[in-house]
């Protein structure tokens, strides 16, 4: 097929090119950008937008959100008989593009911040400051049962005799129990 003729390419990402000469490729690459390579789109459509005399210029489109955009494109195709050769083997083309981030994908990120930020703003956004105010409430609530129930001193009650019928002396009735094992026989 004459390369120049190709009004039109639809790609797919995790297809592989057709090849003859060489080793089959991803028809869609990323090679990074402001916005990384996390939303590689499903399908992306180039479109011959004419012949610079050199090579032929694409305009490529995918469905991808208002904050991501193609930067640098390069549609390449292998040649039928040799590198340069103007004929191509149908299927061959992949396309080589960066993902950039628009203004309004710029905004967002710049209005995240740190992680976690985004969740507060939608929150702050919707007007519902109480229902924060709340979650902290109930997070120092339970942060002081804990305190309460793990970390803090049990004074024991006072002993004044045992079943035994030995009186302790003040120091051990002030301390924990004694390690497993301990006969109280020995002290």
């Amino acid at each position: 097929v004459l390369l120049r003729e190709v009004q039109a390419l639809t790609l797919h990402r995790g297809q592989y090119t057709t090849s003859r000469r060489t080793a089959a490729v991803p028809q869609l690459q990323c090679t990074g950008g402001t916005a990384g390579c996390s939303r590689v789109p499903e399908v992306v459509q180039c479109y011959n937008k004419g012949w610079d005399g050199y090579d032929v210029q694409w305009q490529c489109k995918a469905d991808l959100e208002n904050t991501y955009r193609f930067g640098q494109i390069e549609v390449s195709c292998e040649g039928y008989d040799y590198p340069d050769d103007p004929y191509i083997l149908r299927g061959s083309c992949s396309l080589l593009f960066r993902l950039e981030l628009t203004d309004e994908g710029e905004r967002k990120v710049k209005n995240s911040g740190s992680f976690g930020s985004g969740y507060y703003q939608s929150r702050k956004d919707s007007s519902d400051s109480g229902a924060g105010a709340i979650v902290v409430i109930v997070l120092l609530v339970l942060a002081f049962g804990v305190y309460k129930f793990f970390l803090s001193n049990q004074q024991p009650q006072p002993s004044f005799g045992d079943s035994d019928g030995f009186t302790r002396p003040s120091w051990q009735s002030q301390q924990a129990p004694p390690p497993p094992g301990f006969k109280s026989s020995f002290t």
